[in-house]
C-alpha cells in the first residue's frame, strides 16, 4: 500500500527549504521532525488553533500539533510572502486538499513559479471527485480556470457556491453517512442532499445584497486524468512553468501530484504536433474516467470478444485437486476457481507477461503480491488500492473481486493500457 506522507514528499530532503501550505494539525513536513519548512496559512498560529479547539472532533492533542504558522496570508500570494520574510527562493512547495479551493489556480501556479529554484517540485493531494461530496458535480474545464485568471479572481463566485451546495453528496448504508468515501462505492448509495431550492435562494439573496464576502468550497473538482489534461495545457499554452512529473491513480478517495518547474516553454512544430497526440491521450482518459454505465458496457465487451477458460476445462479442476492436497484449504480452491473462471483471467497473457505456465496457480499464490496483473484489463495494485480493506485481509484481488467484490457494487480496477 502507498505511504501518504512518503508519496508526498518522495522529491523532499530534510536539509532542503520548502513550504507548506495549510498544515493545520497534521503537517506532511513537521519542524519537530527536522524539516527546514516554512508554514503557511491564511490565519495565524493562534487563531488556527482557537478555531480547531472550536471543532469537537479534534482532541487538544492534536491542537497541540499545530505548529507556528510563519506565513500568514493567501497561497496565491505565496512569492510577496516570502518576499516579506526575506526569503528569496525554495526547493519544494507542498499542500494537501488546499489547491481545489483556490479561486485562482493560474495565478497560483504561476506565484509558485516565482519562488520555486528551476527543477523543484509542487507535490499535492487532492481529492478524487468520484470519492467526495463533488461525486454529481462535472469535472472542471479549462477554459474555466482561464477565465478566473483573466479575471483576476480573488474569491469563489456565487455560481461555485451554488453548485457545491446544491449537490453535496454523501455515501449511506442506512445506518451511518459520509460525504467522503472509498472511490468504487457502489454509486447507488450515493445520493444528493435536498438542498437545490435552498441553495437558489442563498444564491439570490447574495446577489440582491450585492454580498462579496469570502465563502470557502471547493472551487474546481477533478479525477486524475482531467487533472493532468488541465495542467499539461496550462504548459503547452505557456500559462504554467510547471511540467506534469506525476499523476498517480487515486487511492482510498485522494490522489497524488507532482509538478516539476520547468520554467515557461515555446513548443517547436514538432513538439507541438506529439502534445498534440498526447492530448488525445489524456481526454480519452479523462472521458474514460467519468465512468457511469461504461463498466458494465466494458465487461460485457470483454465477454463477448475473449474465450474464457471455464470451469469445465479438466485441467482447471486436476490443478484445483492438487492445491487443495497441498494446502488443505477450500477456502483456496475457491479463490482458485473463481480466478480461472474471471474474465479477467488471461493465461496467455500471464505466461507473456511474466513467462509462468501454471498462471492462475502461480497468480493467486505469488504473482498478486508481486503486483503482476492477472490480463490485460484488470490492475492488480489499482484494486487493492482502491479497497484497502482488501489489501489488508490478504485474499487476492481478482478473487475477492468475482467472489465478492461484484455482488457488493466495486468495479473492477480497470488496468491503463
Amino acid at each position: 500500500m502507498m505511504n501518504r506522507q512518503s508519496e508526498l514528499l518522495k522529491h523532499v530532503s530534510k536539509d532542503a527549504r520548502g513550504v507548506e501550505i495549510g498544515p493545520y494539525f497534521s503537517p506532511l513536513a513537521p519542524k519537530r521532525d527536522g524539516y527546514n519548512c516554512l508554514s503557511l496559512d491564511v490565519f495565524d498560529t493562534e487563531t488556527v488553533k482557537r478555531r480547531a479547539r472550536l471543532d469537537p472532533s479534534l482532541s487538544e492533542e492534536k491542537v497541540g500539533l499545530i505548529e507556528t504558522v510563519d506565513l500568514v496570508g493567501s497561497a496565491v500570494h505565496i512569492d510577496a510572502l516570502l518576499r516579506e520574510k526575506g526569503v528569496a527562493g525554495v526547493d519544494y512547495v507542498v499542500s494537501s486538499h488546499n489547491f481545489e479551493h483556490l479561486p485562482n489556480p493560474i495565478a497560483f501556479l504561476q506565484a509558485c513559479g516565482r519562488v520555486l529554484k528551476k527543477g523543484g517540485y509542487l507535490s499535492m493531494a487532492l481529492p478524487d471527485r468520484r470519492a467526495c461530496f463533488d461525486f454529481f458535480r462535472a469535472r472542471t474545464s479549462l477554459s474555466a480556470w482561464i477565465d478566473a485568471y483573466f479575471e483576476g479572481r480573488e474569491r469563489p463566485t456565487h455560481a461555485q457556491i451554488f453548485d457545491q451546495d446544491g449537490s453535496i453528496a454523501s455515501w449511506g448504508d442506512g445506518e451511518n453517512s459520509t460525504i467522503t468515501f472509498l472511490f468504487g462505492s457502489d454509486p447507488e448509495k450515493i445520493t444528493v442532499a435536498p438542498a437545490l431550492h435552498e441553495a437558489f435562494a442563498a444564491w439570490n439573496r447574495k446577489r440582491d445584497a450585492a454580498d462579496q464576502s469570502y465563502c470557502d468550497v471547493h472551487c474546481w473538482v477533478f479525477t486524475p486524468s482531467s487533472f493532468r489534461l488541465l495542467l499539461s495545457d496550462l504548459y503547452f499554452l505557456g500559462l504554467s512553468p510547471f511540467a506534469v512529473e506525476e499523476v498517480t491513480d487515486t487511492t482510498a478517495s485522494e490522489f497524488y501530484v507532482h509538478l516539476r518547474h520547468e520554467g515557461y516553454k515555446t513548443f517547436s512544430a514538432e513538439e507541438t504536433g506529439a502534445y498534440y497526440a498526447a492530448r488525445q491521450r489524456f481526454l480519452r482518459d479523462a472521458v474514460a474516467e467519468e465512468g457511469g454505465g461504461q463498466d458494465a458496457k466494458i465487461f460485457d465487451y470483454m465477454r463477448a470478444r475473449y474465450r474464457r477458460i471455464g470451469l469445465n476445462a479438466p485441467w482447471v479442476w486436476a490443478r484445483a485437486l492438487r492445491l487443495f492436497s497441498q494446502r488443505r484449504s477450500a477456502t483456496l480452491v475457491r479463490q482458485y476457481l473463481a480466478v480461472c473462471d474471471s474474465v479477467f483471467f488471461d493465461p496467455a497473457f500471464y505466461a507473456r507477461a511474466y513467462g509462468v505456465a501454471d498462471a492462475a496457480t502461480h497468480y493467486l499464490l505469488h504473482g498478486a503480491q508481486l503486483g503482476f496483473d492477472p490480463g490485460p484489463y484488470f490492475s492488480t495494485r489499482l484494486y487493492l488500492a482502491c479497497n484497502p480493506d482488501v489489501a489488508a485481509s490478504g485474499m487476492n484481488p481478482l478473487a475477492h473481486y468475482e467472489n465478492f467484490g461484484r455482488l457488493e457494487g466495486r468495479k473492477p480496477a480497470l488496468r491503463k493500457a
